[in-house]
């Protein structure tokens, strides 16, 4: 692996895991009676930036090395599961956060001149099934280096 693969891959898992952290900070907050929107929008937007770099640099290194190095020894080896189940359900299920990251700040964003109590519920529960898809995630990246 290059130095600048494994950039890469650096970036993809730190960015990856400081957004999931973000969103935990996130919600902790919003399930307070009167959060600082201020600092929850804020945060909520670094969170996308996060997933957004995690996303981007993921991409690079799949395209350039994963797929033609790692894959296949992966696939030849003990726990081919690592691939065929957990990097696929990966790929497609980590689509959805950036996304649902975009959703949460917006909503973020908007409370903190609207405050309302029910938006700020139903935000507090997309960002913590946000959190579960980033924990699942993580934990499967962590399964798919470990094969």
């Amino acid at each position: 692996m290059t130095p600048t693969l494994a950039t890469f891959l650096a970036i993809h898992v730190l960015s990856g895991v400081i957004g999931i952290g973000m969103h935990n900070v996130v919600l902790m907050h919003l399930v307070k009676k009167t959060p600082n929107y201020v600092f929850v929008s804020r945060l909520a937007w670094w969170a996308v930036v996060m997933f957004f770099l995690s996303w981007k640099s993921a991409a690079y290194y799949y395209v350039t090395y994963y797929g033609t190095a790692v894959k296949p020894r992966i696939l030849a080896g003990a726990t081919p599961i690592a691939h065929t189940f957990f990097m696929e359900t990966k790929e497609h299920v980590f689509l959805l956060l950036p996304f649902m990251a975009i959703s949460i700040a917006l909503s973020a964003t908007y409370l903190k001149t609207n405050p309302d109590d029910e938006l700020r519920k139903r935000t507090a529960f997309l960002t913590f099934i946000a959190f579960i898809i980033g924990v699942f995630v993580a934990a499967s990246g962590i399964f798919i280096s470990g094969s």
